[in-house]
């Protein structure tokens, strides 16, 4: 019996092996054959993932075959009409195509971006969008960039003409060297190709946002179940976050993400640190480019003299004595012709180079600022420090005459004491910051028993958590988790975390610090009955100096740097750490590792 064609998921259970068709056009980084024709890319990867927790979880066999398609539009028609069949190439849910095809969650925030030649000027309102009146716009044939575009030009009344090309590079190529060309591509696709200096623009009042990027595959299959599962297992959320960072970087995949899950991207601080990336690399491009054209000059140059010194042997071979007359008027006329070339090119280049000086001082001052800035809050940290601890010194020393007071004046030594406290916690967050931005942490990766880590940090903070009358409570702490880590920051790691869920719990919850194992990964989950996180607040909920609408409970200081901090010793101990939370109902804070060998 020929298992390799299992029509069908329930034919595929049964045999316990199948073939299934996957459907794709290439679209680099996403999807693509490398230099010696193997498929790779973002979406490659995801779906291989997907297979390998299929074939794990029900114990069976899949057997892929790979299929490239001619054009975009017709990887839907393929997987309508193969019953065992998925599609992959950046695709976006549109009800068109949920009519034919079934549709996978999104594995990618789906943001298109307006772009245009550097030379047009930024459109910061609709009232100022009749510039684009007449352009011609670049798109792909029956994709959601022609809708964007379609829709952009309807409601503007722009006239805009459409003009067919194969892929995002093509349209990002024709708009880099076309004055009056526009054209929607995709945020990732954008980041790309302004860092390999294409001289494009990003009209961010005109960007469209979807609900992300998904793999399609045939309604018929019967794969639903399988799809959801896996997009909610946690092999999904350890594995995709590393695979779309691999290829696109950590800085951009985290702006890209802030993009996305920003209402008013304009106004927030991840816009501002996209356009700052955006300059920098426009920057680059532009002395780049100012290198290549004073080059192209210098051959330029070069080439004409070589052919005038042609010129000038043709002349003496071909003339004779009664022409040397017409022979020299006419060189003097090629040099007097060859000097205001001369002229012309040397003027181009004294202000390229001065363009290029004052381009190089504005960076010098930008970096010097910078770093004003952080030695400045370096300098204060540390200062602080003395003083302070000076302060607990005597604070503690008050206390021992604490038998002999009324309850006023301990009420008065309790919130001084609780001050300085926040005061102190303030100074060491801005420390540990400053030290991990100098990348001055020694990490000493051992195999470290998570459950011990744990367990200690439990300790420490039984003390802290009665003031507030919350409960701490292990769940499943009866066997070593070994993983390799950094004793020492994995343990501020659960400290950070064990802080947070207490400050924001009320008084008289119990806070839960869990294991769990799953598949290769060993877990610990913090979980609190706190108030849990809204959706704006998730998308900034890691990043630094960040403070979110819910408050700590018991008066307590919030820096806004201990998630951040979290974050960094986590993923750079190649780890992940994530949060699970409805609003209202509390927050799961999960850090995962690999097991041990």
């Amino acid at each position: 019996m020929d298992y390799t064609h299992a029509t069908d998921w329930e034919t595929l259970l049964e045999k316990g092996s199948g073939r299934v068709d996957i459907f794709y056009y290439p679209t680099e980084p996403f999807i693509y054959k490398n230099e010696i024709g193997e498929l790779e890319g973002i979406e490659k990867e995801i779906l291989e993932s997907f297979f390998r927790f299929v074939e794990k979880k029900y114990e069976v066999k899949i057997f892929r075959n790979w299929v490239e398609v001619p054009e975009f539009d017709s990887l839907f028609q393929d997987v309508a009409t193969h019953e065992n069949a998925f599609g992959i190439s950046l695709i976006s849910k549109t009800r068109r195509r949920e009519e034919v095809v079934a549709f996978s969650s999104a594995y990618m925030p789906d943001v298109s971006v307006l772009i245009s030649n550097i030379s047009v000027p930024f459109i910061n309102d609709t009232s100022e969008i009749s510039i684009l009146d007449g352009f011609e716009a670049a798109t792909i044939s029956n994709t959601t960039y022609q809708d964007d575009l379609l829709d952009l030009s309807e409601k503007f009344d722009l006239g805009l003409k459409l003009i067919n090309v194969a892929s995002e590079e093509n349209i990002i190529e024709l708009v880099s060297i076309n004055s009056s060309m526009v054209g929607y591509v995709g945020l990732p696709f954008y980041v790309i190709e302004i860092g390999r200096g294409n001289p494009v623009k990003r009209q961010g009042t005109f960007q469209v946002k979807r609900d992300g990027y998904r793999f399609i595959y045939n309604k018929n299959s019967g794969w639903k179940e399988a799809v959801q599962k896996y997009f909610e297992s946690y092999l999904y959320k350890a594995e995709a976050d590393h695979i779309i960072r691999r290829y696109l970087g950590n800085d951009y995949s985290e702006l890209i993400w802030g993009i996305a899950g920003s209402k008013q991207a304009q106004n927030n601080d991840t816009e501002i640190e996209f356009l700052n990336r955006e300059k920098e690399l426009q920057s680059k491009s532009l002395f780049q480019s100012q290198q290549e054209k004073e080059m192209q000059r210098l051959v330029i140059i070069a080439t004409s003299i070589g052919l005038l010194f042609v010129v000038i042997i043709a002349f003496l071979l071909v003339n004779n004595n009664r022409r040397k007359g017409k022979i020299n008027q006419m060189l003097m006329e090629k040099q007097d012709e060859l000097e205001l070339l001369l002229k012309q090119l040397n003027q181009q280049k004294d202000e390229i180079g001065y363009q290029r000086k004052l381009l190089q001082q504005k960076n010098k001052q930008l970096v010097n600022i910078n770093k004003q800035k952080d030695d400045l809050i370096g300098l204060v940290a540390h200062d602080l420090k003395s003083p302070i601890n000076q302060m607990t010194g005597l604070i503690n020393l008050l206390g021992f005459k604490s038998d002999s007071w009324d309850d006023e004046e301990k009420q008065l030594y309790e919130k001084l004491e609780q001050s300085n406290g926040h005061l102190k916690e303030l100074v060491e967050r801005i420390l540990d910051l400053e030290a991990i931005r100098e990348d001055s942490l020694n990490y000493h990766i051992t195999k470290v028993d998570m459950i011990t880590l744990v367990k200690e940090v439990m300790d420490d903070f039984e003390g802290i958590a009665k003031r507030k009358d919350i409960k701490i409570k292990g769940v499943k702490l009866d066997e070593a988790y070994y993983v390799m880590a950094d004793a020492f920051f994995l343990k501020q790691v659960f400290e950070n975390l064990l802080s947070n869920a207490i400050k924001f719990s009320p008084h008289g919850k119990l806070v839960e610090l869990i294991a769990e194992e799953v598949d290769e990964f060993y877990h610990i989950i913090v979980k609190d009955q706190g108030p849990g996180i809204s959706k704006k607040d998730k998308s900034k909920l890691f990043t630094k100096y960040q403070t979110l609408s819910a408050k700590p409970t018991g008066d307590e200081s919030s820096t806004g740097l201990g998630l951040s901090i979290v974050k960094k010793y986590v993923e750079e101990m190649e780890g992940s750490v994530w949060v699970e939370s409805d609003e209202g109902k509390g927050a799961e804070f999960y850090v995962s590792f690999k097991q041990a060998k």
